[in-house]
């Protein structure tokens, strides 16, 4: 393996219909080596990942999220073997990085820039789409990308918090999830944290504390990514109910959200007509969530203005 190379390690669980669109998208991004963490998948997903010549799949059975989260031990070990010295990602099968003129810039000339700024590390925020209808009837089976599958979001992405002697030092919490599903007794709980830290320069002292919500003591760079976040893509109740099946040593706050999702059935959400949200684009769609359209553009009003000396102009998130 280079030196130079650009690392990204992703940890998953019966994903073999996301996988293709998740390799698809970071590979045109400019990373080099792929490393899956596969927890028992049964639907092919370990057999798709080592027909990939650029990836490296590392297999283990047992309850993912009881050894995974607080901390990720597997992805910290990882990451500390394999990625040490390296620029890395690490994201979920379901999320897609972006960042500010992404359809110009590569990964290696975005780190390329962080390295003149002192950076170490980039803030992301994940950003929930959502399809246009009742969530428990959704299905997906790769033929489309996924931001024509799931193209909604909610224009007002959720609110901040300090975090004192944490890194990152303030997070972002609520989203869609606790506009929908945040009710009655379970309001009582903490909403979904949607502040994470997928790009890394890592080194041996490095590591992840509560999955990549927070990370030991980084130099964060001033430029900002987001993480399209597409959960509720297809499958999830199935998903949800058989994670909380199979995960017995959960903490009880995340099996309380996983019952939560699994009513989804009964309850038939249909998280676009919760309450009108404004359209960003240049075109107008007749459905009441704001539609992000084929290039991201949808995206371009969280601008950053750290990336012009990569770009020659304003940053912008697309």
């Amino acid at each position: 393996m280079r030196k130079d190379e650009i690392l990204c390690f992703v940890a998953l669980r019966n994903e073999r219909t996301l996988l293709p669109h998740l390799l698809e998208h970071y590979r045109r991004l400019g990373v080099d080596r792929f490393f899956f963490l596969d927890n028992g998948s049964t639907d092919g997903t370990r057999e798709l990942v080592l027909e990939q010549p650029d990836s490296h799949c590392f297999h283990t059975e047992g309850s993912h999220f009881a050894e995974n989260i607080t901390p990720p031990r597997w992805i910290n070990t990882l990451m500390r073997v394999f990625g040490s010295g390296h620029w890395c990602l690490s994201v979920d099968a379901d999320e897609l990085l972006v960042y500010p003129d992404l359809e110009r810039v590569s990964l290696r000339r975005l780190f390329n820039y962080l390295e003149s700024t002192g950076a170490e590390a980039v803030i992301g925020s994940m950003i929930d789409m959502y399809p246009d209808g009742p969530l428990a009837e959704c299905s997906y089976d790769g033929s489309i990308p996924l931001v024509h599958a799931s193209s909604y979001f909610d224009p007002e992405p959720g609110w901040l918090r300090a975090r004192d002697g944490l890194y990152p030092p303030e997070q972002m919490f609520g989203g869609v999830r606790e506009r929908v599903f945040w009710r009655g007794r379970f309001k009582q709980t903490f909403p979904p944290c949607l502040t994470k830290v997928p790009i890394v320069r890592w080194s041996r002292d490095t590591h992840y504390h509560a999955a990549q919500h927070t990370i030991s003591k980084v130099r964060f760079s001033e430029l900002r990514a987001a993480l399209l976040h597409f959960k509720f893509v297809w499958g999830f109740q199935q998903k949800s109910a058989s994670s909380l099946g199979e995960n017995a040593q959960l903490k009880e706050k995340t099996r309380r959200a996983r019952r939560l999702y699994g009513g989804l059935g009964a309850q038939s959400e249909t998280l676009a007509s919760q309450r009108p949200v404004r359209a960003l684009s240049r075109r107008h769609y007749p459905a009441r969530g704001t539609r992000l359209d084929e290039n991201l553009g949808s995206l371009r009003r969280i601008r950053r203005d750290g990336l012009a000396a990569v770009t020659g102009n304003r940053g912008q998130l697309i």
